[in-house]
Parts: structure tokens; C-alpha cells; sequence
């Protein structure tokens, strides 16, 4: 009986989760959707009150990791270049960018790559969708939309690049499969490979 309930309430989830997270198409040239905006407590997209500019510090936050709950915060992945985006199960642009991104840490292991999963159903969805995938990074939880606020992020797939000492280097909103060039190209001026 448990796990049939258990399997309900992952279904419901899932239902739940593709009526919260409607998806916008690409435009003409292709069918594929882009993005998908992300509404809390109403009907109108969450509006960026930040403008985030390159070279600013990148805010700072703290949010559990996926898999171990522990409390993880940008300052620990300091060192290395980071390449941070916002992500939901629901999204088909948020999975492409989520394997795209997946290829860039095993080009380059001296990245670092942390994917913030903003699902409004929270974890049962995500771990999931993030085991199905066989990601390589940690995924951290905020199913409240927090940390895309304070990044200026109103939708996802959200993406910024964050250099070795924390400051934010590369911004991007959305996501095509070609756009992996831009974040390697700007991968390879941090590490310093051309």
C-alpha cells in the first residue's frame, strides 16, 4: 500500500508540475521550446528587480544539495570558474542546457557546474529527473525561487558564469543547443585556453 501511494503522489507531482511550468516556444525556427517562466502565488511571471552586470560580485546564497540535504553556499565553490543556472524538471530547455552543461564538466573537470532546481513541488520531482539524467554537479533545492531573484532571473533556464574569485563574468537567458559555444568560449578565456 505505501508504495502505492508513494507512486500517487510522484504522479501528481509530475501533473502538478507541468500545469505550473507552461512552456514558451522557440519562435519559428524551430518547434522546440526555450524557456518556460516560472509564476508564484499568481498569474504574471516573477519581475527581476536586480540587474545583475558582469563583473559584479555574484549574491550569495545557501541552499540544500539534492542529494545529501546539506547546506551548500556559492562561497564553497570559490577557486575554480562556476557555471551556476536555474533549472525545472518540467522544462525541455532546462534539460537541454542540464546535458549540455553535463558534456562542458567533463570537457573541462576544472569547472565547477551547480544547477539550482526551482521546481515549486520541491524534491521528489527533481531527484527523479536528475537521476534520470546521470548529472556529474550538484543540484541545490529552492523551490521558492530565491536565488534567480537575486541573480535579476525571472524564468528559467537562467544561466551565469561566475569567475575563480566570485565575480559574475557571463550572463545568459534561455537556452538553444548552440548557445553551449558562448559558455565555452567564455569557459576557455577563464581557464585561460584559447
Amino acid at each position: 500500500m505505501r508504495m502505492k501511494s508513494t507512486m500517487f503522489a510522484l504522479l501528481t507531482s509530475f501533473c502538478f508540475s507541468l500545469l505550473l511550468a507552461p512552456i514558451c516556444l522557440a519562435g519559428e525556427e524551430t518547434a522546440l521550446p526555450t524557456s518556460s517562466k516560472v509564476t508564484i502565488g499568481g498569474n504574471a511571471p516573477l519581475e527581476a528587480e536586480v540587474e545583475l552586470k558582469i563583473g559584479d560580485m555574484a549574491p550569495e546564497f545557501s541552499l540544500p544539495n539534492l542529494n545529501t540535504d546539506k547546506m551548500e553556499s556559492l562561497k564553497d565553490y570559490f577557486g575554480k570558474p562556476i557555471v551556476l543556472f536555474f533549472i525545472q524538471s518540467a522544462c525541455y530547455s532546462c534539460l537541454q542546457e542540464a546535458k549540455a552543461m553535463k558534456a562542458l564538466k567533463e570537457q573541462y573537470p576544472d569547472i565547477e557546474v551547480v544547477a539550482v532546481g526551482v521546481d515549486l513541488l520541491g524534491k521528489p520531482m527533481l531527484i527523479s529527473w536528475a537521476a534520470h539524467n546521470n548529472l556529474n554537479y550538484p543540484v541545490l533545492l529552492d523551490p521558492i525561487f530565491s536565488v534567480p531573484e537575486k541573480y535579476g532571473f525571472s524564468y528559467t533556464p537562467s544561466s551565469v558564469i561566475i569567475d575563480k574569485d566570485g565575480k559574475v563574468a557571463f550572463i545568459h537567458s534561455g537556452f538553444k543547443p548552440q548557445d553551449v559555444t558562448h559558455f565555452e568560449d567564455k569557459i576557455k578565456e577563464l581557464l585561460g585556453k584559447k
